[in-house]
C-alpha cells in the first residue's frame, strides 16, 4: 500500500551545536551526498548594523525513523567564498558540481549580484566563473544597456575577519545583534559615507566613526531624513528597530508600497532614498561599469539546466542599486562560460520575480511570480531550441508568488509539485497577500492538468505553518518532497516531508503481459514488459486480480523492461478468468499502470485426441502431410485458446549403413491456431514412420496424448490426394473405423449371449472374455468415436459433406453405449455359475499347496544341510531336488491358467512362495558348496609357501576378501553348513595376522621360546619350513598371547633404539660461551635453547620408557639416562641463575664505590662467591660438555651453596635500597634496576641526571658547570631544562652536586623551588609596579618575556583574583560587570598576539594564558549574569583562587574553605586543560578532600577525563602528581611502598582504574591508606606503615579512578570506600 499523502515534522539528530539558524531564501540542492543547503537570510547583521544574508554550507542528511542532520562542510584549505547572498539560484549541473548565480548581496543598501560559483563536491571547493565575453561585434541590447559592474570579491585575511561575527549561531547571535540597540542618526550616516568610500577604495571605518568621517553634505540630508522618518513613525506601535523580523512583516500588515519592494515599512522608505543617493554619489563619483560578460545583476530569479546549458530568465533587481523586475532570457554554456542572450518571439511572460521554473523535454516552464504591478498564476513555456513563447493557458489557484516548485518523475507522466508562497487570495493584490502552505500537483501527461490531492491527515494532525521563500527538494528512494525553512514574519528552521508516492507511483510502471494467457494451475513462464524495472532493488511483487481476488508471485528482474515470473496457482481462488496485473518492487508501491492476463483450464492429455491423414497408413511419400492435436480440458470440452507446451516427435525407420535398422528424425512443422488446434505439419519418405506427441503438463512433465505414440505409413504409390484431409485416405480410414466400431459391437453382442450349460467351463471361459474385452476397449472405443467426430468436423470446416457418417456415428455409439448396459447384465446373469466352478478349482489348489509344504518340510534332513556331509555327497543331493521342483512347476502352470479366468491367480501365492522358497533354498545350498571349492583351492596354496617367502598382507586381503564372499552367500546363518565354512574362514582371518606379526624383525629367540611354551609343540623356525609347519602350532587358538609376545617385541626394540639414540646425541652437546661485558677474561656458559627443548623431548621420551610393561630388559639404561638426564636440567637451571645474580651483583659489590662503603661485610662475602663462581665457570669452559659437567659429584650442592649466598648479597642491597628510599623518597616510584644505576653512579652526578625525569614531573636535565673548569671535581647545576615542552629555568645561585646521591638530589627540590618562588615574587612586583594589568599588550609581552611560564600563570591568577574582588568592592558601580569587560579586553590582546610571529615555546606560554583567561572570563560572565555581589558568595569562593599573601610572603591557593600552599613543583612549559564548569566542581569535591584528610575517588566511563582532571589540579596548585596504572598483578608489598614513597615526599598519587586490583590486596589497601589517613588528622610527624617508620609530608593526596560495571572490576570494601570522597 502506498503511503499516506500526509505532512511529517522531521525530528533533528546529532550533535545540536550543528543546528542550521532559521532562514529564507536559501536553496537545497540535491547530489549524491545528501541536500547541499547554502546562503539565505537569518537574522544577522553586517558591520553597519544592517541585516545581511550570509554564505553558510551545510549538507542536510535524511535518516530513518523521521529524523535528519545537518553536517557543516570544511572546505578545501584552497578554497575561495562565494559572497554572501540570499534569493539567488542554485542547479546541480554535474554529479559533483553545484552551480550558483546571482542573488541579494546587501538588503540594506540593497545590492544584487551577477557572479556565478561553481561548489566541486568531490573536493569541497568553491571556484569563481569568469564569464568569456561574446564574440567581437556581436554584443546584444543588454549589454549595451549595462553601466555599473559588481567588484570580484576576494576572500582575504580582512574579508574574513570583517564576516566573522557573522559565524555566531542561535541564541548569542540574536543577543549580540540586540545589544546593539536602535542605530542612531550617525550611524546611518557612517553607513552611507563608508558605502561611498568603500566603492572608491578608500579604508574602512567602523559604524561607532561614521559620522565623523562623512561630509556635511551627507550630515545635513540624513538628519532631515531622520526627522521626517521620527515623526511618521512616532505614533506607531513600537521604533524602527533593525531586528531581522522586523524588516520582513507580511504585506497585509503593512502599508502600501509605492515601489512594489520586498520590505515595505517607513524606515524600508527611508532606506530606499538613502540608497538611492548613495547610489548617485557613485555616478557622480564615476564608478566601473558591470561586469559586460553576464546578465545584469538581480535576485529572485531561476536558472533551469537544459542540456549542456544553462536558461535563465526573470528577476528583480538591476545595475547598482536599482529595482525592476525583468523578462529577458540568457543562456549559460557550461562548455565555454559564455553568456548569451536569447532573443525570442512569440508570447513572452510578462517581467517577474518571485517566479518558478523548470525544465522538461527540451521546453522550460515559467510559473507564478510578481512585478511592481501585478501577481500572476499564469504558465509559460519556452521552446529551447525554436526560441518560440507560448501562454500554456493553464492556471492554478489564485496569484502566488515566492512559492517553492519540484519537478518529480512519475510513470506514466512526469508531476510538478508547488509549495506555499504568498497567495492574493483576497484579491487585493501584493498588499493583501497572505501566507500560504496548500499543496498543488500538476500533471504533464498529453493534457496538462492541476490538481490538488486532499490530504490523508486528521484535521488535528500538525502541517508546516504558511511560508514564503522555503526551499524545497525531493528525495526519490523514499518518493517524498523535503522542505526547510521559509519566512512566516519570522525566519523558521522546521523540516517536513510529505510522501507523495500514491501521486507519483513508483519509479516503474507495467506494460504488457507475453504471453496474455495460461492455465489455472500457474508456473507458467511469462515475461512482463514495462519501464524502470532497476530503479528500485528490492524483492519483485506481481499480483493477479480479479475483482476482490487476487493471488501473487515473485518475479525476477531481467533488465529495465523485462521481468520474468511463473504465474500463481489461481485453480481455488480466481479461477479461469481474465485479471488485472501489477508490479511492486521492494518497499516501492504497487504500479498504477496495470495489464490484462486470461487464465484458463489446463489441457489435459488424457483428454486430447489427434486426428487427421498425418496419424494413417498409405499416405503419399515426400509430400506434405499434416494432422490435427485437438486440446481438451478436465471435463472434456475443447479448449478455445493455445499456448500448450507439447513434446513432438517425428522418426522414420530406416537401414543404416551396417543394415540395422534406426530411427531417423523427421523435421515438421507445428501452428498453434490459438483456439485449440495445432496442426502439425510434415513430410516423410516411404515407409514406416513413428509420432509421438506428448503434453507437457502443469508439473512440467511431458504426458501422452490419447493414442500416441502413432505409426503412419507413407508410400509413393499412395492416390491422389492422399495427404489432405478430405482426401482418400481419411475417407477410407472413416469408413474402416466405423465398420470396425460395428463389427466390434456385432461380435461382443453375439459372443456375450452364448447359452452356457452346468459345467462348461470352456464356454464359460469365452462368454468372461467378451466381457472383458468390453471393459479393456471401452476408452479406445471413446477415442475412436471423439477421432471420428472431430475428423468430420474438420470436413465440414472444409466444406465437404459429411451428415451420413455422422449419423452412422451417432447409431455406432448409441449401440456401443447399449452394448456396455447388456455386458453389466450379462455379467449379474453367470455369477452363480462362475462362483461355483471357482469353488471347485479353489479346493485343488489348497490340497497342491499342502502337497508342497510336505515337500518342503523333508528338504531341512539333506545331506547338504550338514558340513561333515563332505563336498561330493552334498553336491549330488542338490541335483537329486533339483528336479523334483521342476516336476512341481509343470502342474502349477495348469492350475494357474484357470485360476487366472476365474479371477483368482493370487490362490496360487501361497503355492508360488513355497515354490520359490525351496528353489532359492537350493540355490543358496549349492551357492554355499561352490564357495567352499573356491576356498580350499586358496588355503591348500599357501601352506605350502616357504616361511621366508610369506607376505602376510596378502595372504591377509586374500582371505579377507574370501570372507567378504561368504557374507554375500545367502543361505541360513544358523545351518551346520555355514557354520563349518564359517569357522574354517574365521580361523584364517585370525591366522594370517598373527603370520603378519610374527615376520617382525624386532622377534628374537627369546620371543620364539615364549611362543613355543606357550602352544606346547616346538619347531625350529628358519626360512626354510613351509606356513604348513606354523598352521599345525594352532596359533589361532592363542592370539591375545602371540600379540602380546609380537608387541613385547617391538616396543623392546623401540626402547633399544632410543637408548642409542640417546648415547649418540648427548656426546656432541656443549655449553656455549660469551665473555662477561665486564671481564672479558670470564667466558659465561649458556646451553642454546634447541638443545634446551631436545633435553625435554628426551626427559619425555624416557619418562615414557618407564610407563611401558616391557621395561625389564633395559631398566638398567632406562634408569641411567633418567639420572643423567634430570642431573642436565637441573643444574643448567641452576647455573643460569647463578650466572644471572652473579652478574647483577657483581656491577654493584665489585665496581660501585658507595655500595662497597656502605656494605663493607656483604662485600667481602661477595668477594668469595666471586672466586666459587669464577672458578666453576672455568671448570665448565674446561669439560664443555653438558652432560659430562652437569654429572660431576656435588657440582649441584656447590652451585646450590653459592646461590645461597648470593641471595644473602641481594637481601642485604635491597635493605641498602630500602634505606635510600627513605632518605629520598621519590625513589620508591623509581624500578629497582633504575635505582641501582642512580646508586651505582652517585658519585659522578652527571650520570644520575638523565635519569631525573623519572622522579621529576617536569625535569628533563640540569644544566651543569664544573668549578674551575675541572671535570674531576663535583658540578654545580646552575639551571634546569624542561622535559614537558621547552624551556630552561636558571637558578638564582648555583646548586653545588656533592656529598650523597640521595643528599644533593634532596637539595634538587629544595633548589627548584626556591628558583620557582625567587622568579614568582620578581614577577609580581614587576607586574604591580609597571601597571602590566591595564594594558593587554604589556601583559603579553610580559607573559612571553617571563623566565618561567609557571610563574607567569601564578601571576596571572593572582592578579585575575584581584581584579574580581576589586570589583566586587566596586559592586554599586558596576564594578563587576566592567572586570568582567576589562578581561575580555585583555582576553582578546592576548589572542591578537598569537598573530604575530613567535617561537614555539613562547606561543605554548600565550595559548595556555589564553585557556586560562577564557575560563576566567566566563566565570566573570557568569558571576554577571547571575548578578553576584560579595566575594563571599558560594559561585566566587567555589572557584579556585590564589592569593599572595604579603605576611608570608608566599603564595596561597585557596577554594571554599580549603587553603592549600603553592607547591612551587616544576610543570615545565606544557599545555593546560581547559577548564569547564564541570571541572570547577570536581576541584571543589577534590580540595575539599584533601581538606578533611580523605583521599578522591572519580569515576565514570572510559575517555571522561577523570585522571586529566586530577593532574590539570596537581598542576594548579604545583603539586607531582604520579600516575599509577592499578594492575591485577600488583600486591599489597607495591602498594605499601607506593604510599611509602607519597606519604614521605608529598606529592600525589593518582592509581588509574584502581578496581581492577583483586580483592585480596584492596582489603590490605584500606589498612594502609587509613593509617596514612590517620596519621594526616593526628598532625603526626612520623607513622607506622606495613611495618617501617616513615616520615610524613601532610601535603599528600591521594586519587583513584574507576569505571564501575566494567569486565573485571572489582568492588571496593565498605571500608576503604569511606576513606575516599567519589565523584560521579
Amino acid at each position: 500500500m502506498p503511503f499516506p499523502y500526509g505532512w511529517i515534522k522531521l525530528n533533528q539528530s546529532g550533535d545540536a551545536e550543528r543546528t542550521v539558524t532559521p532562514r529564507a531564501g536559501h536553496t537545497l540542492t540535491p547530489m549524491s551526498q545528501g541536500f547541499f543547503m547554502f546562503g539565505g537570510m537569518d537574522g544577522r547583521r553586517n558591520d553597519q548594523g544592517n541585516p545581511a544574508p550570509n554564505s553558510d554550507l551545510f549538507i542536510l542528511k535524511l535518516g530513518n525513523k523521521g529524523e535528519y542532520e545537518w553536517q557543516p562542510i570544511e572546505l578545501d584549505a584552497a578554497s575561495q567564498v562565494p559572497p554572501v547572498r540570499t534569493l539567488h539560484s542554485a542547479v546541480g549541473t554535474s554529479p559533483d558540481e553545484i552551480f550558483i548565480w546571482g542573488g541579494i548581496h546587501s538588503a540594506m543598501p540593497f545590492q544584487t549580484l551577477q557572479d556565478g560559483w561553481i561548489l566541486d563536491t568531490s573536493c569541497m571547493e568553491w571556484k569563481p566563473i569568469h564569464f568569456k565575453a561574446a564574440p567581437a561585434g556581436n554584443k546584444g541590447a543588454a549589454a549595451r544597456r549595462m553601466s555599473g559592474q559588481i567588484q570580484d570579491r576576494s576572500v582575504d585575511d580582512a574579508g574574513r575577519k570583517k564576516t566573522s561575527s557573522l559565524k555566531l549561531r542561535g541564541s548569542k547571535a540574536r543577543a549580540s545583534v540586540s545589544g546593539r540597540g536602535s542605530i542612531s542618526f550617525s550611524s546611518l550616516a557612517g553607513a552611507a559615507t563608508r558605502a561611498v568610500s568603500d566603492r572608491r577604495g578608500s579604508s574602512r571605518t567602523s559604524v561607532a566613526c561614521g559620522g565623523a568621517a562623512g561630509s556635511k553634505k551627507w550630515h545635513g540630508i540624513l538628519q532631515k531624513k531622520m526627522g521626517l522618518m521620527l515623526n511618521s513613525t512616532r505614533g506607531g506601535a513600537g521604533g524602527g528597530g533593525g531586528g531581522g523580523a522586523s524588516s520582513m512583516k507580511m504585506r497585509k500588515n503593512a502599508g502600501p508600497s509605492p515601489t512594489g519592494n520586498l520590505m515595505a515599512t517607513s524606515e524600508e522608505q527611508f532606506h530606499e532614498e538613502l540608497v538611492a543617493m548613495v547610489s548617485q554619489g557613485q555616478k557622480d563619483d564615476g564608478s566601473a561599469s558591470a561586469d559586460p560578460n553576464a546578465p545584469p545583476p538581480r535576485s529572485n530569479h531561476t536558472t533551469s539546466l537544459h542540456e549542456n546549458s544553462l536558461i535563465l530568465f526573470g528577476g528583480h533587481g538591476g545595475i547598482g542599486y536599482s529595482r525592476r523586475p525583468f523578462n529577458d532570457t540568457w543562456v549559460l554554456n557550461l562548455d565555454n562560460q559564455r553568456w548569451t542572450e536569447m532573443a525570442c518571439h512569440g508570447n513572452p511572460p510578462a517581467p517577474r520575480s518571485g517566479h518558478q521554473a523548470f525544465s522538461k523535454d527540451g521546453c522550460v516552464y515559467i510559473f507564478a511570480g510578481w512585478n511592481n504591478e501585478l501577481q500572476f498564476n499564469d504558465l509559460f513555456m519556452l521552446d529551447v531550441e525554436n526560441k518560440d513563447w507560448s501562454d500554456v493557458d493553464l492556471s492554478w489557484g489564485a496569484p502566488r508568488w515566492n512559492c517553492s516548485l519540484q519537478l518529480v518523475e512519475a510513470i506514466p507522466s512526469w508531476r510538478v509539485f508547488v509549495f506555499g508562497g504568498t497567495a492574493d487570495l483576497t484579491g487585493e493584490g501584493r498588499t493583501g497577500g497572505i501566507f500560504d502552505n496548500r499543496i498543488g500537483a500538476l500533471e504533464l501527461a498529453d493534457q496538462f492538468r492541476w490538481s490538488d490531492p486532499p490530504l490523508e491527515m486528521k484535521p488535528d494532525e500538525p502541517m508546516p505553518a504558511p511560508r514564503e521563500h522555503s526551499a524545497i527538494c525531493y528525495d526519490k528512494d523514499e518518493s517524498r518532497l523535503i522542505i526547510f525553512g521559509g519566512w512566516a514574519n519570522k525566519w523558521l528552521d522546521d523540516v517536513w516531508q510529505i510522501n507523495v508516492s500514491s501521486i507519483v507511483g513508483p519509479p516503474y510502471a507495467i506494460s504488457r503481459v507475453v504471453p496474455p494467457l495460461g492455465p489455472v494451475t500457474g508456473q507458467m513462464k511469462v515475461t512482463v514488459y514495462g519501464v524502470g524495472f532497476l530503479s528500485t532493488n528490492g524483492i519483485v511483487i506481481i499480483e493477479f486480480t480479479a475483482g476482490k481476488l487476487s493471488a501473487q508471485t515473485q518475479g525476477n528482474v531481467i533488465s529495465d523492461e523485462i521481468i520474468e515470473c511463473l504465474t500463481p496457482a489461481v485453480a481455488t481462488t480466481i479461477g479461469p478468468k481474465e485479471c488485472q496485473v501489477r508490479v511492486q518492487i521492494g518497499p516501492r508501491d504497487f504500479t498504477t499502470t496495470l495489464a490484462k492476463y486470461s487464465y484458463f483450464l489446463n489441457t489435459i492429455a488424457d483428454k486430447s485426441l489427434c486426428f487427421g491423414p498425418g496419424m494413417l497408413q498409405e499416405q503419399q511419400a515426400n509430400q506434405e502431410t499434416r494432422f490435427v492435436i485437438q486440446c481438451r480440458n478436465q471435463n472434456g470440452e475443447n479448449r478455445k485458446s493455445g499456448r500448450d507446451e507439447f513434446v513432438i516427435t517425428v522418426q522414420q525407420r530406416v537401414v543404416n549403413s551396417e543394415g540395422k535398422e534406426v530411427l531417423r528424425d523427421v523435421p515438421f512443422e507445428v501452428n498453434d491456431q490459438n483456439d485449440g488446434k495445432y496442426e502439425v505439419k510434415y513430410i516423410a519418405d516411404e515407409g514406416e514412420v513413428v509420432v509421438d506427441v506428448k503434453l507437457i503438463d502443469e508439473n512440467g512433465k511431458p504426458q501422452r496424448i490419447r493414442g500416441s505414440p502413432f505409426r503412419p505409413t507413407f508410400s509413393k504409390m499412395a492416390r491422389n490426394k492422399a495427404n489432405e484431409h478430405a482426401g482418400p485416405v481419411v475417407t477410407a480410414w472413416l469408413a474402416s473405423t466405423l465398420k470396425s466400431l460395428d463389427e466390434f459391437y456385432q461380435n461382443t453382442n453375439t459372443g456375450h449371449q452364448t447359452k452356457l450349460k452346468d459345467g462348461d467351463v470352456m464356454n464359460l471361459i469365452k462368454v468372461m472374455n467378451h466381457i472383458q474385452d468390453m471393459y479393456k476397449e471401452e476408452d479406445t472405443l471413446i477415442l475412436r468415436q471423439d477421432e471420428i467426430f472431430e475428423t468430420l468436423q474438420q470436413l465440414d470446416r472444409e466444406g465437404v459433406p459429411s451428415d451420413k457418417q455422422l449419423k452412422v456415428l451417432k447409431k455406432t455409439g448409441a449401440n456401443l453405449t447399449q452394448l456396455k448396459e447388456d455386458i453389466v447384465a450379462k455379467e449379474k446373469e453367470i455369477q452363480p455359475m462362475m462362483q461355483k466352478e471357482s469353488a471347485k478349482y479353489k479346493d485343488e489348489i489348497v490340497a497342491f499347496e499342502e502337497e508342497l509344504k510336505t515337500y518342503q518340510g523333508g528338504l531341512r534332513k539333506e545331506a547338504y544341510y550338514y558340513y561333515k556331509s563332505g563336498l561330493e555327497l552334498a553336491q549330488k543331493r542338490l541335483n537329486d531336488v533339483t528336479n523334483d521342483l521342476n516336476s512341481f512347476d509343470s502342474r502349477m502352470e495348469d492350475l494357474l491358467h484357470i485360476a487366472t479366468n476365474f479371477n483368482y491367480p493370487e490362490d496360487l501365492n501361497g503355492s508360488k512362495k513355497l515354490m520359490a522358497a525351496m528353489r532359492e533354498d537350493v540355490a543358496n545350498c549349492t551357492g554355499l558348496w561352490n564357495f567352499e571349492v573356491q576356498r580350499i583351492k586358496i588355503t591348500e596354496g599357501f601352506l605350502v609357501i616357504k616361511w621366508g617367502n610369506v607376505v602376510a598382507g596378502d595372504m591377509e586381503d586374500e582371505i579377507k576378501a574370501l570372507f567378504k564372499k561368504l557374507k554375500e552367500v545367502k543361505v541360513d546363518r544358523k545351518s551346520d553348513c555355514f557354520t563349518g565354512v564359517q569357522d574354517v574362514v574365521k580361523k584364517w582371518t585370525i591366522f594370517c595376522p598373527l603370520i603378519g606379526e610374527l615376520r617382525d624383525p624386532a622377534m628374537r629367540t627369546r620371543h620364539w621360546t615364549q611362543l613355543m611354551d606357550l602352544c606346547g609343540k616346538s619347531i625350529i623356525v628358519t626360512p626354510d619350513i613351509l606356513l604348513r609347519d606354523m598352521w599345525n602350532l594352532e596359533l589361532h587358538k592363542f592370539p591375545d598371547a602371540v600379540e602380546d609376545t609380537a608387541d613385547q617385541a617391538k616396543q623392546e626394540m623401540k626402547m633399544e633404539n632410543v637408548l642409542k639414540k640417546l648415547a649418540k646425541e648427548w656426546t656432541n652437546v656443549d655449553f656455549g660461551f660469551e665473555p662477561h661485558k665486564n671481564n672479558p677474561e670470564v667466558l659465561l656458559p649458556k646451553l642454546a635453547d634447541d638443545k634446551f627443548e631436545m633435553l625435554e623431548e628426551h626427559q619425555v621420551q624416557v619418562q615414557n620408557m618407564f610407563a611401558s610393561r616391557f621395561l625389564a630388559t633395559f631398566e638398567t639404561e632406562v634408569v641411567t639416562w633418567q639420572k643423567t638426564l634430570s642431573n642436565v636440567a637441573e643444574t643448567s637451571a641452576l647455573l643460569e641463575e647463578v650466572k644471572r645474580s652473579w652478574v647483577f651483583l657483581e656491577n654493584l659489590f665489585i665496581y660501585s664505590d658507595e655500595v662497597k662503603k656502605e656494605l663493607p661485610e656483604d662485600t667481602d662475602k661477595f668477594v668469595g662467591l666471586d672466586m666459587d663462581v669464577k672458578e666453576m665457570l672455568m671448570n665448565c669452559n674446561q669439560i664443555q660438555s653438558a652432560k659430562e659437567f652437569c654429572n660431576q659429584s656435588n657440582i649441584y650442592q656447590k652451585l646450590e651453596k653459592v646461590m645461597e649466598g648470593l641471595e644473602m648479597c641481594q637481601k642485604a642491597l635491597f635493605e641498602f635500597m630500602d634505606g635510600k628510599k627513605r632518605a629520598f623518597p621519590r625513589f620508591y616510584f623509581m624500578s629497582s634496576n633504575d635505582l641501582l644505576d642512580v646508586l651505582s653512579n652517585g658519585n659522578q652526578p652527571a650520570k644520575v641526571v638523565p635519569q631525573f625525569p623519572k622522579f621529576f614531573i617536569a625535569i628533563d636535565s640540569f644544566d651543569l658547570e664544573f668549578p674551575d673548569g675541572d671535570e674531576t671535581q663535583r658540578p654545580n647545576a646552575v639551571g634546569m631544562n624542561a622535559c614537558v615542552g621547552k624551556e630552561f629555568v636558571p637558578f638564582p645561585e648555583p646548586l653545588p652536586l656533592i656529598g650523597k646521591v640521595e643528599s644533593y638530589l634532596d637539595k634538587c627540590i629544595d633548589w627548584f623551588r626556591m628558583a620557582l618562588k625567587f622568579f614568582a615574587k620578581k614577577d609580581i612586583g614587576e607586574y604591580y609596579e609597571k601597571k602590566i594589568g591595564a594594558d593587554g599588550v604589556l601583559r603579553g609581552k610580559f607573559i612571553a618575556d617571563s623566565t618561567a611560564a609557571q610563574c607567569a600563570l601564578l601571576v596571572q591568577l593572582v592578579s585575575w583574583v584581584l581584579l574580581v574582588e576589586q570589583g566586587f568592592e566596586k559592586f554599586e558601580s558596576n564594578g563587576v560587570h566592567d572586570a568582567w569587560q576589562e578581561q575580555a579586553e585583555l582576553l582578546l590582546k592576548l589572542i591578537e598576539l598569537t598573530m604575530t610571529n613567535l617561537d614555539k615555546p613562547t606561543r605554548q606560554k600565550v595559548m595556555c594564558a589564553i585557556t586560562l583567561d577564557a575560563h576566567n572570563r566566563d566565570v566573570q560572565e557568569r558571576l554577571v549574569l547571575e548578578k553576584v555581589e560579595s566575594k563571599d558568595a558560594f559561585q566566587w569562593q567555589s572557584m579556585l583562587k590564589c592569593y599572595w599573601r604579603e605576611e608570608k610572603d608566599d603564595a596561597s591557593m585557596e577554594i571554599c574553605d580549603a587553603i592549600m600552599p603553592y607547591g612551587y613543583e616544576y610543570l615545565g612549559n606544557g599545555p593546560r586543560l581547559v577548564v569547564t564548569p564541570l571541572t570547577d566542581r570536581i576541584y571543589v569535591t577534590a580540595t575539599q578532600s584533601l581538606w578533611l584528610c580523605m583521599g578522591c575517588a572519580p569515576q565514570g566511563p572510559a575517555g571522561t577525563g577523570k585522571t586529566e582532571s586530577t593532574k590539570d589540579l596537581a598542576n594548579a596548585v604545583a603539586k607531582a602528581c604520579y600516575v599509577i596504572n592499578a594492575a591485577p598483578e600488583m600486591d599489597y608489598l607495591s602498594l605499601a611502598d607506593i604510599y611509602k614513597g607519597l606519604s614521605s615526599s608529598g606529592t600525589w598519587g593518582c592509581f588509574d582504574e584502581f578496581n581492577r586490583l583483586v580483592p585480596e590486596v584492596l582489603s590490605v589497601c584500606t589498612v594502609q591508606f587509613k593509617a596514612v589517613c590517620d596519621a594526616i588528622r593526628a598532625h603526626q610527624n612520623r607513622f607506622m606503615l606495613q611495618g617501617d617508620e616513615i616520615f610524613l609530608d601532610p601535603e599528600i593526596g591521594c586519587y583513584i579512578t574507576m569505571n564501575p560495571g566494567y569486565l573485571g572490576r572489582s568492588e571496593l570494601p565498605e571500608g576503604l570506600k569511606a576513606l575516599f570522597r567519589p565523584i560521579t
